[in-house]
């Protein structure tokens, strides 16, 4: 469950939204290629611009905020939630000792584990008895799997011997001055430079905008239908 904040033209309405609601605000959100940014928490943020009839632009949003945070992902956690995840079906079993774990695949997570998946929400189980992630698990790995960095641009530095006769006041002669910034994300898949700090901080907004798209146009149908059923 999540709490849902509409932010519109009169002001702000709360209210709840189920798992299903929160899944058809994202996929339609895509569909209309609004900015979808997941946060850390398990939560999302949904927002867009619209043109009034005056003319003037309107920033609206849509905020999930999960009634039970994903708290701190792990990389044992994380490693916990990809099995789950995976191409085989997930589904309870007992251990030797008959506590409840997790049977994924191959592997086997532990009845601590399972039981730490379980009280956190980060797992549940639809009505043909396999586990699955929440929605709430899924935008927690999303947000950790791309966090965006910028750096401190140079400022003032010593120039090229091309340009060390340029005369600059303040001590600087033989100095240029760099502004641009760079922007990574711990995916991989983004490294560009900005021409300043503002630059740079856009490109990472616009990678993680796009890595929430593609995001939701994957989530696996079997995922999809069990939410929504």
């Amino acid at each position: 469950m999540f709490r849902e904040t509409v932010h519109h033209a009169g002001g702000a309405t709360q209210g709840i939204a189920s798992e299903a609601h929160a899944l058809l605000i994202l996929r339609r959100g895509a569909r209309r290629g609004c900015h979808i940014e997941a946060s850390t928490d398990g939560g999302v943020l949904v927002s867009w611009t619209r043109r009034e009839p005056r003319g003037a632009l309107a920033h609206r949003s849509i905020s999930l905020v999960p009634q039970m945070p994903v708290g701190t992902l792990t990389d044992a956690v994380l490693r916990d939630l990809a099995a789950v995840a995976g191409l085989r079906p997930a589904r309870y079993g007992r251990d030797s000792i008959g506590r409840r774990v997790i049977l994924a695949g191959l592997a086997e997570i532990g009845a601590t584990r399972t039981a730490a998946l379980r009280a956190r929400q980060l797992v549940t189980d639809d009505r043909a008895g396999a586990v699955r992630l929440t929605l709430t698990a899924r935008l927690g790995m999303l947000a950790a799997a791309h966090r965006t960095t910028t750096t401190e641009p140079h400022g003032w530095d010593r120039a090229g011997a091309l340009s060390a006769g340029l005369n600059r006041p303040g001590g600087r002669a033989g100095m240029l001055r760099s502004s641009a910034s760079a922007a990574t994300c711990s995916c991989g898949q983004l490294h560009a430079w900005g021409g300043d700090r503002d630059e740079a901080r856009r490109l990472g907004r616009d990678h993680r905008r796009d890595m929430a798209r593609a995001f939701v146009e994957a989530l696996p149908v079997d995922f999809t239908t069990a939410v929504t059923a």
